[in-house]
């Protein structure tokens, strides 16, 4: 009779032990499944940074127009990334549908706890996927020759219409594309690219436009390049891969494409 008590004791402690361990373990693995990614993505954008600067330091050529090859090689960035697109599109699905079930007036109880686990597990992947995101931007733009910079500024010209005018309002990653900082590095780039104008000594009608642009940029925080009217040259270099770079454009993951890494300590921050 003394004996079951005991049993039962022994096994409750065994579980409590295990729920411990588990309590321990488990958020330790979760962390090193998202800080290795993200450490490899930091050493990455270190290596681009050593061969092509930091991301503000890109010169645009001088019409603004990026050449054919460049633009494949862009395209080749955005090819590796469409694995982690539809993980990230498939957690703001399910946040949005959480989102809408909760407005209505006659809930389901059921759907709305269904809707919730499957968010949940989606939600619970997404951090090892944002590691995985940064990694294999930065080493495709190491495999493709390609900056940070050069990618930032093909990315806020070729997607302009996007960036304006994204498809849906509700963002999984914050609104906007192109945050203060990024916005602040295409601004330097427009600057690097009137300097290249002067010393090659264009026309004044060039320098004249780019400078307005710049001015306009300088008073509009919220502003990317050529918001108003892109030039006909920058237009005319995408036409021939038009219908490719638009299948390849991400909305769900569009707030992340032109962020940084920067690791302090032993955390990561992206901004």
């Amino acid at each position: 009779m003394n004996e079951k008590p005991w049993g039962c004791l022994k096994q409750s402690a065994a579980g409590c032990g295990i729920l411990i361990v588990l309590a321990i373990v488990v958020p330790i693995v979760l962390g090193l499944m998202m800080t290795r990614p993200f450490n490899r993505a930091v050493e990455a954008r270190a290596t681009i940074e050593q061969r092509f600067g930091p991301q503000e330091a890109y010169v645009p050529p001088l019409t603004g127009a990026p050449a054919a090859e460049r633009v494949e090689a862009f395209i080749e960035v955005r090819r590796a990334l469409t694995a982690t697109c539809a993980d990230f599109s498939n957690a703001e699905q399910g946040v949005a549908r959480l989102e809408s079930i909760g407005d209505q007036d006659d809930v389901n109880r059921i759907e709305v706890l269904k809707q919730a686990f499957s968010t949940t597990k989606n939600m619970m992947g997404v951090g090892p996927v944002l590691g995985r995101f940064y990694e294999t931007r930065n080493q495709s733009l190491l495999d493709a020759e390609m900056g940070l910079g050069e990618f930032t500024y093909i990315f806020a010209v070729a997607y302009r219409d996007q960036i304006l005018d994204p498809a849906s309002e509700f963002s999984l990653f914050g609104p906007g594309v192109a945050n203060r900082r990024v916005r602040r590095a295409l601004l330097t780039m427009l600057e690097n690219q009137r300097e290249a104008l002067l010393e090659a000594s264009g026309s004044g009608d060039d320098v004249a436009v780019i400078e307005a642009e710049i001015a306009a940029m300088e008073s509009d925080g919220d502003r990317i390049p050529w918001q108003d009217e892109m030039p006909p040259a920058i237009s005319m270099a995408f036409s021939p891969f038009r219908e490719e770079l638009d299948e390849l454009y991400c909305p769900a993951a569009a707030p992340l494409e032109l962020m940084i890494n920067v690791k302090h300590g032993p955390s990561v921050e992206s901004k």
